[in-house]
């Protein structure tokens, strides 16, 4: 009995919470929580909320009966919802009116299913408010052969601060089919509490569209039944914040897709007119469409929208600015160096002579030494320092094309029929091809189909094709043809030196001319081993608090990404390369102690060679503290991110590495001072974290795995004498 009311529970449960997320998806927020402060709007009239209301679980019983998941059950629930309010709002008729909601329910229901895989299928867009659109004409059509169905009488809305104000207050109104500046004043409340970004962006679109529709002369009568300002409004909080990364680029956006929403309403008004139809919010959609479609498409601002992962403006920049910092640049692919020891960059991006135009996205090597790439007379290629020098894989893929019989050219001459040379071209898992060129003649160590890893022997540095002295060509393109056209890419973990300056260490950095390179050594500092199921647990004390038990294991998502799980629920995704241990997109389920660690351990470069690092992209909310969430809120975005400064040292008494952490928020003076002590083979034996007065303490006790089918669950003790060395004060102070 127990377990089929737990069953029970959990159902209900999940129903009001999809439920509450299709009330919010109405004003574009993915919260739930949001969607519980925005259900009163609909009861302003309380029939309208009733209707409503039937509708929205019409619709969620119809997406539950096609198969929906649970992502698109909550479309179809708003979709649904929308149609109940606007029956009950343009009609009344007693039973026939709640018939006439439940009709529409159901048919938003299973149009939401139907047409969004097949606008996710074949413009990988989401449906989004289209079948309300087509539900409400339909309905519309219908309804003068519908004896029972009375028009409701209109009556004017109570004003609340009058003039452009309450008319910008009902385009919020209008959203939920209540065109009142009281209804259009909560929505605008709420949206304040989750995002003032999104206020600025609905002002932003809304002032584009009135701009532009009173230059061009709209008419106003014509403009009263069109609801071009909802219209406008919806798509700037789409394009500039629910599917982008908040920024001047996107903002601008989102203005021009509000003025191509506020137009298409007005050239659809006219159109529907004439057979007694609105097109309702459908303006809206053609206008996301169109934007998203373009914009997702264009390489250089691609990065900044995120179509498959909407999410409020301040999650959405947050991601994208610890994505760039821990993986590098969005659409941009991760290479190793092609090369061993130092070399120096002779052409750079967008280079003066062979790196322009489709091919701008490349880099050649030498190695110089006093200035010079040769010794002698020049004259021969053996004279130069590189020839002959291995070249080794830059990535994960496999061989997919190789020329290995163009013969060198004489210094200073060059090949332009076989611009490359001899060549390997390397096929990676995501679709795009790296392009090493320019090999000496018969020295490939592979053949198409060889799968190679970072570092393995591809070839031999030369001098064929078109290149007047031997160098290496490194370049990332979008077709396994030679010369495609490039894409972005960046080099991974290497020790760089400008200007004569000592080398630093990079995790991602696309270099210039002239600059100084060399692969950062690897190592194996690690603060958790990424095995599915594998994990640490700690005891954690705080003071003088008893300590408490938590945990930290690896999960594979349902992309097949890992990530981190905390035992009291808390997530992260998380990168661990031969480049370093990276943590982001940290979720919103509370745990002080998960953001603790990744404080102390979530940037972890794995190259034993970096004792010092820098990080500018900190999300400030992990510094556990009440005041940091305020302060976030207040002064977003300036104070959304923290700076970090770390030290790691090799600790002989623990037979570990100490890393210490300095995390300040600038804007607020918030501190975190944090240390981690992390073994071979075992990961992070110990943290340390200090703000204020308090201080709290992560010990490792246990290491386990957790059972999976076929796997059995296991679990180790830890105590070793590095353990007991790491036991020991640390210090936190650099």
């Amino acid at each position: 009995m127990n377990a089929v009311w737990t069953l029970v529970r959990k159902r209900l449960e999940m129903l009001l919470q999809e439920l509450a997320l299709g009330y919010a998806w109405i004003a574009l927020v993915p919260s739930w929580r949001a969607g519980l402060l925005l259900v009163p709007v609909t009861f302003f009239m309380p029939v309208a909320g009733a209707v409503g209301l039937l509708g929205a679980l019409s619709a969620w019983g119809a997406a539950q009966l096609a198969g929906a998941d649970s992502a698109e059950r909550p479309v179809s629930v708003f979709n649904g919802l929308l149609c109940g309010l606007l029956v009950a709002h343009a009609w009344h008729g007693g039973l026939s009116l709640a018939v006439l909601g439940v009709l529409c329910g159901v048919l938003c229901g299973w149009l939401s299913v139907v047409m969004g895989r097949l606008s996710g299928a074949l413009l990988r867009l989401p449906v989004l408010s289209l079948p309300f659109s087509l539900v409400a004409m339909f309905c519309s059509a219908a309804a003068g052969s519908l004896s029972t169905l009375q028009p409701n009488d209109y009556h004017a809305p109570v004003a609340l601060f009058g003039g452009d104000v309450d008319v910008f207050l009902s385009a919020f109104g209008n959203l939920y089919i209540a065109s009142s500046p009281v209804a259009g004043a909560w929505v605008v409340i709420v949206l304040l509490v989750c995002s003032r970004y999104y206020l600025l962006l609905a002002l932003l679109g809304y002032g584009a569209a009135a701009l532009c529709l009173g230059t061009l002369g709209a008419a106003p009568e014509h403009l009263i039944d069109t609801a071009w300002d909802s219209n406008a409004i919806l798509t700037a909080l789409l394009v500039g914040g629910l599917f982008a990364t908040p920024s001047i680029v996107t903002a601008a956006l989102a203005m021009l897709g509000a003025v191509f929403a506020a137009w298409m309403s007005l050239a659809l008004g006219r159109v529907l007119n004439f057979a007694h139809l609105a097109g309702y919010s459908s303006p809206f959609v053609f206008a996301a469409w169109l934007m998203l479609y373009a914009c997702v498409r264009n390489a250089r601002i691609s990065g900044l929208f995120n179509a498959d992962t909407p999410d409020l403006p301040q999650t959405s920049l947050e991601r994208n600015r610890v994505a760039r910092s821990r993986i590098g640049s969005p659409g941009s692919v991760g290479l190793s160096l092609p090369c061993r020891g130092a070399w120096t960059v002779s052409q750079g991006f967008s280079g003066e002579h062979t790196h322009r135009g489709l091919w701008c996205h490349a880099l050649d090597f030498v190695v110089l030494k006093d200035g010079k790439s040769f010794t002698n007379s020049g004259n021969r290629v053996e004279d130069f320092f590189c020839y002959g020098l291995p070249v080794i894989s830059p990535v994960y893929g496999q061989v997919w094309y190789v020329v290995n019989h163009v013969p060198d050219n004489a210094p200073g001459t060059l090949n332009a029929v076989e611009n490359w040379g001899n060549c390997v071209v390397i096929r990676l898992a995501g679709g795009k091809f790296v392009l090493l060129a320019h090999l000496k003649p018969d020295s490939a160590a592979v053949h198409p189909g060889t799968w190679v890893k970072p570092g393995d022997l591809l070839g031999l540095c030369g001098n064929s094709g078109r290149s007047p002295q031997p160098h290496i060509h490194l370049h990332v393109q979008t077709a396994a043809d030679l010369g495609s056209p490039t894409a972005p890419f960046h080099l991974m973990s290497v020790m760089v030196s400008e200007s004569d300056k000592a080398a630093r260490y990079h995790l991602a950095t696309v270099p210039g001319q002239g600059v100084l390179l060399m692969p950062a050594i690897e190592g194996d500092v690690r603060p958790l081993y990424l095995l599915a199921g594998r994990g640490l647990r700690y005891q954690v004390t705080e003071g003088i608090h008893p300590a408490l038990p938590w945990s930290i294991h690896c999960e594979v998502d349902a992309m097949g990404r890992m990530a981190l799980v905390s035992s009291q629920g808390a997530r992260c995704l998380v990168e661990s390369t031969w480049a370093v241990f990276a943590c982001y997109e940290r979720n919103t389920v509370c745990d002080r102690y998960f953001d603790l660690w990744l404080l102390a351990c979530g940037y972890t470069p794995a190259s034993t060679q970096v004792d010092l690092w820098q990080d500018g992209c900190v999300p400030a909310r992990l510094f556990a503290q009440t005041s940091a969430h305020i302060w976030t809120w207040l002064l977003w975005p300036w104070a959304a991110f923290a700076s970090s400064r770390f030290e790691r040292t090799w600790d002989v008494h623990a037979q570990s590495w100490m890393q210490k952490g300095i995390h300040t928020q600038h804007c607020s003076g918030m501190a975190v001072q944090t240390s981690a002590a992390m073994a071979a083979q075992m990961g992070c034996i110990q943290v340390r974290a200090q703000t204020g007065g308090l201080e709290a303490v992560f010990q490792a006790t246990h290491s386990f795995q957790r059972a999976d089918l076929g796997i059995p669950a296991w679990e180790v003790t830890l105590n070793t004498p590095c353990m007991a060395a790491a036991q020991q004060p640390t210090g936190l102070t650099f």
